[in-house]
């Protein structure tokens, strides 16, 4: 299989070489349904397709999800006969079915491949079964041939946009926020709550009213629309940004996970501005002392070769970080391009760099590369016995969940350092 280089990336086809597939790989975007959606303690998920596609949806909620929720994970398997004609019937017995339970209350009704292909209209069996079962059906279309819907942090996105359903208008609390979205790629462990962003809001009176997703019932998801500001830390929570700002005029401010200082500066500014909160002096002091991070770090990290990806943040940003340190390129594992990605791309060429890109979900054509790029760190999933023989030191994740603002690049750069340094990783706050 023949690898493009980062020159050669413009559409997300292109990040997958010579393979003809339009989404080559394992990163099944069921999975993000499976991670997502029982969260909510009272939701069912009914997840309809072949055999093959339950069986993994339900299998990575029961091994991955914080809520496994192995009783409330359901799989609607097509028969033969149903993927020629249809199984509207069968599935409208199944959500029914499943709504006895007195403990469900809100029912997501999951696609795969072969109901999409096949044309079968969840929303209309979805209406049919709550006009009849009185409690919310929510279709969510994940099929992994749509390019628009071809790795599950997609997914993660549309099951979010669609718990606006479960929301109510409420009387607007002054002085509190939701946190939209939340990395599930780098791990389940780590928390937002735990952030340097929250840390500051709270210390200047700011209260948390959600973070969605995460753990929660129906009535706290219903009371969302009383923040009065909505944060979106993930990309993943866009389209319920958007979404309760439609329905319910709640405002919102993009404030993700980067390494840009200007960006971390200017989203700090922007909630200051909509919180009515004074923090431009500790913003001003934490600036500058990550500058002086950077400028160190680089003395160290310059003509440092390294091969990342697999984690967020996203694969184009974090090289393009560690390019500008003096780091050298090597081969970029990406999932897709963002609308962040060619500003990435630019910078990493323009310093004289054209590395390999790969497909993320295609491990072992990066892995076969090793021996002859032989990079000085590898970040990210990788074979670490592997890595070891070839003298290839790992770092599992450049940035852990939870780690947003200022504090991320600290972290990073304190790990980056840590591993080339030959010692164990130690990286602590």
């Amino acid at each position: 299989m023949r690898l493009n280089r980062l020159s050669e990336i413009n559409h997300n086809k292109d990040i997958y070489g010579a393979s003809a597939a339009i989404s080559c790989g394992v990163f099944c975007p069921t999975f993000g349904v499976a991670v997502a959606a029982p969260l909510i303690r009272e939701a069912a998920v009914l997840v309809v397709g072949t055999a093959e596609c339950t069986w993994y949806a339900r299998n990575s909620c029961i091994y991955h999800s914080e809520e496994p929720c192995y009783e409330r994970f359901f799989a609607g398997v097509f028969e033969d006969t149903d993927i020629i004609f249809g199984s509207r019937d069968g599935i409208l017995t199944a959500l029914l079915q499943i709504a006895k339970d007195p403990r469900i209350r809100c029912i997501f009704l999951v696609s795969t491949c072969i109901p999409e292909i096949i044309g079968e209209d969840l929303e209309a069996i979805g209406q049919a079964a709550e006009k009849e079962c009185g409690i919310p059906i929510l279709p969510i279309h994940v099929a992994h041939y749509d390019r628009n819907c071809n790795e599950f942090g997609v997914a993660v996105s549309q099951t979010m946009k669609a718990m606006v359903r479960l929301m109510k208008p409420q009387t607007v609390k002054p002085g509190t926020v939701n946190l939209l979205g939340r990395n599930f790629h780098a791990g389940i462990e780590g928390s937002l709550k735990d952030s340097e962003l929250l840390g500051l809001l709270t210390q200047n009176g700011i209260t948390l009213h959600l973070i969605i997703p995460e753990p929660c019932n129906i009535e706290a998801l219903q009371s969302a629309p009383a923040a009065a500001l909505n944060i979106v830390t993930s990309e993943v929570g866009r389209e319920l940004a958007m979404a309760m700002e439609d329905q319910f005029s709640t405002p919102y401010v993009f404030f993700e996970p980067s390494f840009e200082l200007d960006k971390i500066r200017s989203g700090y500014q922007q909630l200051a501005g909509h919180l009515g909160i004074s923090i431009q002096k500790i913003i001003e002091k934490a600036h500058q002392t990550t500058v002086l991070q950077l400028q160190e770090a680089r003395q160290v990290l310059a003509g440092k070769s390294f091969v990342n990806g697999g984690r967020p943040p996203d694969a184009f940003e974090a090289a393009a970080f560690l390019t500008s340190l003096g780091m050298v390129p090597l081969l970029i594992n990406a999932y897709r391009l963002t609308d962040n990605s060619q500003e990435q791309i630019d910078r990493i060429l323009n310093q004289g760099w054209d590395p390999y890109v790969n497909y993320v979900a295609n491990p072992n054509a990066a892995v076969s590369l090793m021996p002859e790029l032989l990079p000085d760190l590898y970040i990210g999933f990788g074979p670490v016995d592997y890595l070891k023989q070839l003298g290839i030191l790992h770092l599992e994740r450049l940035v852990p969940p939870g780690k947003i603002g200022y504090e991320a690049i600290t972290w990073a750069l304190a790990a980056v350092k840590s591993v080339l340094a030959g010692g164990a990783l130690n990286v602590s706050f």
